[in-house]
């Protein structure tokens, strides 16, 4: 079970900047998110432009890394394992 890090056990992967060249998946999932919750497809790619998401790292046992965005996890969004489908556990000291 994949445990979601907190402030006191956290691993900052990196920061990626979206743009439609380098991630064109991402990027556009991302549009399509903020369309869906009222900006105007100008007003996200504007918002994306200007924006750096910053990711950490997890590891599920038996099968690998993957990144999350810090914001999700510090805002309470519901984290699954990529590879297991399972909810994440929030951390407990």
């Amino acid at each position: 079970m994949v445990k979601l890090n907190n402030g006191n056990n956290y691993e900052f992967l990196c920061n990626v900047k979206l743009t439609k060249e380098k991630f064109p998946i991402a990027y556009n999932a991302k549009v399509e998110e903020f369309v869906a919750n009222g900006m105007t497809q100008n007003e996200a790619e504007k918002y994306l432009a200007q924006s750096v998401f910053e990711l950490e790292l997890y590891y599920s046992k038996d099968n690998g890394c993957f990144a999350v965005e810090a914001d999700a996890v510090e805002n309470g969004a519901t984290i699954y394992d990529p590879y297991t489908g399972e909810k994440c556990e929030d951390w407990v000291d």
